[in-house]
């Protein structure tokens, strides 16, 4: 196998043939894709750090060649990059764009937004799109021989690869959560915000001129960066701006507020659901326990849904390969595309953070979404034309339309901004073609530590509430640092915040002006926008321009205009 630490993963000539605003000129551009492994923070417990013995079951189970040194021997210490650039340029790049992924995503979630980025600032701007560090844990070598074939048999043994792994259901580190519980539970806040550092000190050897983005929860882990206190600088010294796509934390303490101290330590209830506690983590006795989310999702079903993807682009019309494996994801006979398509549709997945606008199930010719769906109201209030959940039409398969307008069917929100081809092909690893999968990143991440959420919780309000004693000596029990998230309020960097009108996770742009207002951003320096008809995962994967104020731009555009307005 190649070396992944820096694999060109694939190349595509995009030559822009329709017409673009006068800002962004027409150009031809070799987006390439590389995937850096790094040196990150050295936490005491992960292997790689001096004294950690390492279980050989784990380090047997572990396939990803970028976990191991050139002795052989683990290292999980380490960040993770995907960099998005031109391959012909030979001067260095303007300006870096350091991209973190939002809650369960991986780097390769902003291929579609970052490929378009480095095309329309003709090469001068480059995407390095973070991976964390829990992907090394991922196998993806059954995806990768899938996608190398790319034909239903091939598909087919991947399924089962994951299904029936002799080491367990969904591989060994799934069925045997507990065997990564002494070093993911300190796989924190610190932790992680220390790995992006890593990243963005290797990006301001090539240029100063370096921005800080993130979608989601990426977008507050943006906003966590910025005001960190490393030590020796604050984050948002290293930035020239940060851009913040449909997630945001709370720093007025008007709505979302910190976990308590009994919370954080012992578990409970958090702003995204039931938490599992520090010494929970640490000492874990309840599947609950697990040191990486398995709840609402888990690692299984983030395998079969990148499976789902690539059977979905093959065999569209056949009966859905996912029902029988999971009939509670798809509980009425379908077609392949069908099963993908109410498993991230918004009109038909129940989580915000999953959805996309990717068209509706295919109805009668004059028929309604009624006849092949029942509604009931959006539980997250995020999308006007209500859940749906798909009627048993046996012993017809119910077929998924792709399509860009459901107002039709009897909607009130019709337009759908993504395509349902362009997003079943994100979840690729490569480009779908036989020869470009290489094992490298996805868009999913299986593993997302339990303890970034629990710190990311305690600490929503930007560090409003300062930590308690306790806390700190629990968070330093094992070694590791406290957090340090004091410097928000110093934050004097450029702004650019951009909200989907149907994500749901950002209620109106006030959200984003109460955050702009806890730091020292000048007004003068804030961009806010909305993009309309837009789901969560839509600003990741569509190109329709659809916002507000500058109108009709789609978020790559606002990014490159942002950053060009931004730069020295």
């Amino acid at each position: 196998m190649m070396n992944r630490k820096t694999t060109i993963i694939g190349g595509v000539i995009l030559t822009l043939l329709a017409s673009v605003p006068p800002r962004h000129p027409a150009q031809a551009i070799r987006v390439s894709r590389e995937r850096h492994v790094i040196p990150g923070a050295i936490e005491p417990n992960t292997p790689g750090a001096p004294g950690v013995e390492v279980d050989p079951a784990l380090a047997a189970a572990i396939t990803d060649p970028a976990a191991f040194d050139q002795d052989g021997s683990l290292n999980l210490n380490k960040a993770i990059y995907v960099r998005f650039f031109d391959g012909e340029r030979t001067s260095p790049p303007e300006a870096i764009l350091v991209m973190i992924p939002g809650v369960v995503a991986g780097a390769n979630s902003f291929k579609i937004v970052a490929t378009e980025i480095v095309r329309l600032s003709g090469g001068r701007f480059e995407v390095w799109a973070i991976d964390r560090r829990s992907n090394l844990l991922e196998n993806l070598d059954p995806m990768v021989r899938a996608e190398n074939a790319m034909t239903r048999e091939a598909t087919l043994a991947a399924l089962e690869a994951y299904v029936n792994d002799p080491a367990g259901r969904g591989g060994f580190i799934f069925a045997h959560p507990f065997s990564v519980s002494s070093f993911m539970s300190e796989w924190g806040l610190d932790v992680h915000l220390r790995d992006v550092r890593a990243v963005v000190d290797r990006a301001r050897t090539i240029t100063d001129n370096v921005f800080l983005g993130g979608h989601s929860l990426g977008a507050i882990l943006t906003q966590m960066f910025a005001a960190y206190d490393f030590g020796d600088v604050a984050g948002f010294e290293l930035l020239k701006g940060i851009i913040i796509l449909d997630g945001t934390a709370d720093p007025s303490g008007l709505g979302a507020v910190p976990i308590s101290d009994d919370v954080y330590l012992n578990g409970g209830e958090g702003p995204l659901g039931p938490l599992a506690g520090l010494n929970e983590l640490r000492h874990p006795m309840e599947p609950d326990d697990a040191p990486f989310v398995i709840e609402p999702f888990n690692p299984l079903l983030f395998e079969l849904v990148e499976i789902g993807a690539q059977i979905a682009l093959i065999d569209p019309d056949g009966p859905s390969i996912l029902r029988p494996v999971i009939p509670e994801r798809v509980p009425v006979p379908a077609t392949n595309a069908a099963a993908l398509g109410i498993n991230l549709d918004d009109e038909f997945q129940e989580q915000i953070f999953a959805r996309f606008s990717i068209g509706f199930l295919s109805v009668p010719p004059g028929g309604r979404a009624e006849d092949v769906a029942m509604r009931q109201d959006d539980p997250a209030g995020a999308n006007p034309n209500g859940l749906w959940s798909p009627r048993d039409l046996s012993p017809a398969l119910q077929q998924w339309a792709p399509l860009n307008d459901i107002g039709p069917l009897g909607l009130r929100s019709g337009p759908e901004p993504s395509a349902f081809e362009t997003v079943a092909r994100a979840f690729l690893l490569g480009e779908g073609n036989q020869t470009a999968a290489v094992s490298d990143t996805n868009f999913i991440e299986w593993y997302m530590p339990s303890r970034l959420v629990l710190d990311i919780s305690k600490m929503i309000d930007l560090g409003r509430t300062p930590l308690s004693p306790e806390i700190i000596a629990a968070q330093t029990a094992r070694g590791g640092n406290p957090i340090t998230l004091t410097e928000n309020s110093r934050v004097n960097v450029p702004l650019l915040a951009i909200r989907a009108n149907e994500g749901g996770f950002v209620p109106s742009n006030a959200a984003f002006l109460l955050y702009s207002r806890s730091t020292s951003i000048p007004f003068s320096k804030v961009t806010v926008n909305t993009m309309q008809n837009y789901a969560h995962v839509d600003l990741l994967t569509s190109l329709e321009r659809r916002s507000v104020r500058p109108a009709n731009k789609n978020v790559p555009e606002l990014i490159v205009d942002f950053v060009e307005d931004a730069l020295p």
